[in-house]
């Protein structure tokens, strides 16, 4: 009978143990999809879609591990790893949009006649969505793009810097990086982000001429946001914009403008 006893606790403390072991399954450094994009991210965020689109299989069983948090799970998380989490997300499901329409020319071409491609609802995080965010958590809608980057990732961002995180698949989006982000990196890896952005002369001016500074379009559609930065727009330009504009006693009466918005896709293709 003490044996069985014995037995019967150690069954039950087996149980209880992977109980306790279900809520840290989830893989925080993101190891799927890091993989992908050491392959298939090249030179300038570019993305060889042909090639991911033969492993399709690979994005697919990440995509299944984001689906699989469940909201008790992902409030036992901290706000790093939460933050983590939708930036990965957000890149992940604009690739697989991408993936699903492929060859396209544009993201922008995947929206519907009256609705913008950002508006689409196709991403099944739902049942996350209102577990620290303004997203609606009683929708059993799927997600857009859009409510990902504006009602979920702003609200619970300690900085706005996400932005130059999140990447539409797009040539004047900031370039995709080629490693996924992660709560123990987050910090330094946002920074970085912001720095090569605004010194990419391509997206932002790099130095002030006279009382004007083209900056990217994104400063435009997501002003409120980015200006919630400490200090402003402006002090997060003297923060992260290379020094002809960031330490420019000009800076402070500059008078932004936007620069031209680049749709096409941001796709690599091997050199013949």
């Amino acid at each position: 009978m003490r044996g069985l006893l014995v037995v019967v606790a150690v069954l039950l403390g087996g149980a209880g143990y992977a109980q306790q072991t279900t809520a840290s399954i989830f893989d925080h450094n993101h190891g799927r999809w890091n993989a992908i994009l050491q392959e298939f991210v090249h030179e300038g965020g570019l993305v060889d879609y042909e090639g991911l689109q033969k492993q399709r299989s690979r994005l697919d069983h990440y995509l299944a591990d984001l689906q699989s948090v469940q909201p008790a799970e992902f409030r036992q998380w901290s706000a790093k790893e939460r933050e983590a989490f939708w930036i990965n997300a957000y890149n992940a499901y604009a690739i697989q949009l991408i993936l699903d329409h492929y060859p396209v020319d544009s993201i922008k071409d995947l929206g519907g006649f009256f609705s913008s491609v950002f508006d689409k609802r196709y991403i099944p995080l739902q049942h996350l969505a209102g577990v620290d965010a303004r997203a609606d958590a009683s929708t059993k809608r799927p997600l857009s793009l859009g409510e990902v980057e504006h009602q979920i990732l702003f609200p619970i961002s300690r900085r706005p810097l996400f932005h130059f995180a999140i990447v539409c698949a797009s040539a004047s989006c900031p370039e995709l990086r080629a490693e996924a982000y992660s709560a123990e990196k987050l910090d330094t890896q946002l920074e970085d982000q912001a720095r090569r952005f605004l010194a990419d002369s391509e997206r932002n001016d790099t130095q002030i001429e006279g009382n004007k500074l083209r900056i990217s379009k994104i400063f435009d559609w997501a002003e409120e946001e980015l200006d919630s930065y400490p200090g402003g727009i402006r002090k997060l330009l003297v923060d992260f914009a290379p020094p002809a504009v960031g330490q420019s006693p000009a800076l402070a009466k500059v008078h932004f403008r936007y620069r031209n918005y680049d749709w096409s896709l941001n796709a690599w293709h091997p050199k013949n």
